[in-house]
């Protein structure tokens, strides 16, 4: 096995508390370093009694929201199909995929050589338990099917980011649940960062960094959640989100090739991790799939899902990416990894 460290300095500090009769109060910082692309996060419990740090979801709110938007969405209803694109039939025959309730078409504002968006539900809001395995397997299978159909037109069609945003804290701009995929000739910068730390990896091991991060992780225990049809399912040792919890597959780098089994796991995989968020009071968030194509030089890399959840939805949510996130590429963890992935076990 590969080398795979867990580095971390922890720094203690000492205020007067001016809510605690300014007695004095000792806090300890913990500076983490991720083991694959050395990316730093910050954890301190403390900022769990921060003011308005996540939030509480406003239902009220969130109901007008919903039924303010579902009233000239175009994904709902007869308007999906008067309302949105459709890919010329040498590409997809009839212009779009359905599966289930899923249908992809393409984006009108694509931001990559290919890039389809796949909506998810008939549904225009879904609480996070809504997101079933079947809903999510059908999506992700449309996603793959679509991937197939461009592999076989366009060789250099290489890099595949599979991504969601669900709610506005997210970035999404319709709330209707649905999905996204990129398909480029070139990596985007995190994908690409994650290709030559593998690639690094490889050469001086001869070893997946990917495989012995599952591998030690699950020798460790400390962070590992679960193996579930080819997938390792572990809590992330220095998040670069909110409660990130990351999923490697054992063996396959290729999406397109996934078996039928691989991706209604990984939408199982998903689905209980969208429950978790849910029991803990959560309503946003924000997922990705890598991939590359088989054949593509990419030692060491495999299929590679990180999802985290945002800032809970209310008219004045505290947006969660600020500086420290956006200028100096740390995050800030309020739950221990290895707290979150023992809360996350009974639910696998």
């Amino acid at each position: 096995m590969g080398a795979i460290t867990f580095g971390s300095t922890a720094s203690t500090l000492a205020i007067r508390n001016p809510f605690n009769g300014f007695t004095v109060e000792e806090q300890r910082v913990e500076v983490r370093r991720d083991p694959i692309l050395g990316d730093t996060s910050i954890l301190n419990k403390y900022q769990q009694n921060k003011t308005g740090f996540s939030g509480v979801n406003d239902r009220d709110f969130i109901e007008r929201l919903a039924q303010k938007s579902a009233e000239t969405c175009i994904f709902c209803g007869d308007r999906l199909d008067a309302r949105t694109a459709r890919y010329p039939d040498d590409l997809i025959p009839g212009g779009r995929l359905t599966r289930g309730e899923s249908t992809l078409l393409p984006n009108l504002f694509a931001l990559g050589a290919y890039h389809p968006l796949v909506v998810l539900a008939r549904a225009h809001f879904l609480e996070l338990a809504g997101f079933t395995p079947a809903l999510l397997a059908d999506g992700l299978g449309a996603a793959r099917e679509f991937l197939n159909c461009v592999h076989r037109r366009d060789p250099g069609a290489v890099f595949t980011a599979v991504g969601a945003n669900y709610l506005p804290p997210a970035g999404a701009s319709l709330v209707h649940p649905h999905l996204q995929m990129l398909v480029t000739p070139v990596a985007y910068t995190h994908h690409e960062r994650l290709l030559q730390a593998c690639h690094r990896h490889h050469e001086q091991h001869g070893t997946s960094c990917l495989d012995d991060l599952a591998r030690e992780e699950q020798r460790l225990g400390q962070r590992f959640v679960a193996h579930l049809g080819g997938w390792n399912w572990l809590t992330a040792f220095a998040p670069q989100g909110s409660n990130e919890i990351l999923a490697v597959h054992e063996a396959e780098q290729d999406f397109a090739a996934l078996p039928d089994e691989s991706v209604q796991a990984l939408a199982a995989g998903i689905s209980k991790v969208l429950g978790f968020y849910g029991e803990l009071g959560f309503l946003s968030f924000n997922y990705t799939l890598l991939s590359v194509r088989r054949g593509t030089p990419a030692a060491g890399f495999r299929c590679f899902f990180r999802i985290v959840n945002r800032q809970n939805l209310s008219p004045a949510y505290r947006n969660d990416d600020y500086f420290l996130q956006k200028l100096l590429q740390a995050d800030v963890v309020v739950t221990p990894p290895e707290e979150l992935a023992q809360r996350l076990r009974p639910s696998f």
